[in-house]
């Protein structure tokens, strides 16, 4: 058992052994025609040689990671015998995308699905863990099984027994345990550097006070969803004409949504979380490798106004990261994991969500994703959400909205979740609101 969990990964495997949440991704295809039943199944095929085909394996002892082997399942395909109108499409696929039955221990990490609508045409949904593939990974393996180039990784096989079984395990646990160790020093180092940095004169963020809980805010602990597309190409000139890029026109236009829906009129700043891949090439095989930095907005930024300051927020959080700036806790995420569950849950929850107001998620272009078979889709949507939140707990997978961005083939399409139930509690409401913006910054769209 060669590949074991890595750093980026625990954070699902956290929440899925603390609070019984298993977070899944969706990509989610529309096409105009019918794609075949057969094509359908060869990618199901094609996904099962891939990445994305696996089953976790529990260690023997304390403090190993777990570990990742090929799962023995056959392709998971549906193929739904009864249609939807293209309308109810997206419907479809939130019921798809909240009722799947995945399970890691069980190897059943992805799973297809297809139906067709009353106009002749079909829809696609492919769910995955996020505990197996962040949205990078997921997309890449799609694209990898359409185009029939999907190969089995050489680090995933079968799960080993007997004496090298605990073997590896002795040995994965005392790395885990020397990495711990370290990852405390390197944390009392980073403290220290931030007292100093402190004492010459840099201040230090001011602390503010939370909002109410999600949980109120969220008593049903169920998203609203919209999904938008855009042309790439006058996107680009939208964010050039007002000194930004795609993900700062980006940024603008999911936070300023939130915000006209009053979710800022407590006077708080809107914080906006963005994912940031930490893939060294492509040769990079890990499940997650997804890294976040944080931008303030104390304002909102008003359609049609300048983007520069965005953008340099955003520049400089990149910097940061890419230089290897992070908070000091950061170096202790190798103590947390060999620390007992329940330490670790009190630890998380007794400051509060840490969530985002805002996650603005990039995941990049990916020309060919489009393509299944002989048939090519209108448009395509990437989304994720939570399964098993508790509405009566207090704890929620979101705070005011996430949203995913998805370029293929000249177009770039966001689903946008929205979490707080007072400000976007309904689809409608979360439409109007991104509608507004968009057309504010006169950016052409539909809606799906």
């Amino acid at each position: 058992m060669t590949a074991r969990l890595q750093d980026q990964d625990f954070t699902y495997w956290f929440l899925s052994e603390a609070f019984g949440w298993d977070v899944v991704l969706q990509l989610v295809w529309r096409f105009d025609d019918a794609v075949p039943d057969a094509d359908v199944t060869a990618m199901a095929v094609g996904l099962a040689r891939g990445a994305l085909h696996r089953r976790i394996v529990r260690p023997s002892i304390p403090v190993a990671r777990p570990g990742w082997v090929r799962s023995d399942r056959d392709p998971a395909v549906r193929l739904d015998d009864e249609s939807v109108t293209p309308d109810e499409v997206l419907d479809w696929a939130t019921r798809d995308l909240e009722t799947v039955d995945l399970d890691a221990d069980e190897g059943r990490c992805w799973a297809l699905r297809s139906t067709r609508t009353t106009t002749g045409g079909s829809a696609l949904s492919l769910t995955c863990l996020h505990l197996v593939a962040d949205g990078r990974a997921m997309t890449a393996a799609a694209v990898a099984a359409v185009a029939d180039t999907a190969g089995v990784r050489d680090d995933i096989g079968a799960a080993p027994t007997g004496p090298s079984a605990l073997v590896g395990d002795v040995g994965d646990a005392a790395r885990q345990v020397v990495g711990a160790v370290a990852g405390v020093a390197r944390t009392a180092v980073a403290v220290v550097s931030d007292l100093r940095s402190t004492d010459s004169g840099v201040a230090r963020p001011a602390s503010v006070t939370p909002r109410t809980p999600a949980h109120t805010r969220a008593p049903l602990a169920r998203p609203s969803w919209a999904t938008v597309t855009v042309p790439v190409a006058e996107w680009d000139a939208v964010a050039q004409r007002h000194g930004g890029t795609r993900n700062s026109l980006f940024v603008a236009v999911l936070a300023g949504a939130l915000v006209a829906t009053g979710y800022a009129d407590d006077g708080l700043p809107v914080k906006v979380g963005i994912p940031m891949s930490l893939r060294r090439g492509d040769d990079d095989q890990r499940s997650n490798a997804t890294g976040g930095v944080s931008i303030s907005l104390a304002e909102r930024v008003v359609p049609g106004s300048d983007l520069g300051g965005v953008r340099a927020l955003c520049r400089d959080a990149f910097t940061a990261l890419s230089a290897g700036r992070r908070p000091a806790m950061i170096h202790l995420q190798p103590l947390l994991q060999v620390l007992p569950l329940s330490v670790v849950t009190s630890v998380v929850t007794g400051g509060g969500s840490g969530m985002p107001d805002v996650v603005a998620s990039n995941l990049g272009s990916f020309d060919g994703l489009r393509r299944v078979g002989g048939r090519t889709a209108t448009d395509v949507a990437f989304r994720g959400t939570a399964h098993h939140v508790d509405p009566a707990g207090t704890q929620r997978f979101g705070e005011g909205v996430q949203s995913w961005y998805l370029e293929t083939d000249g177009a770039a399409t966001f689903a946008v979740a929205g979490f707080d139930e007072t400000r976007v509690g309904s689809a409608e409401a979360l439409t109007a609101a991104l509608s507004a913006e968009l057309t504010g910054w006169d950016v052409p769209h539909e809606f799906w």
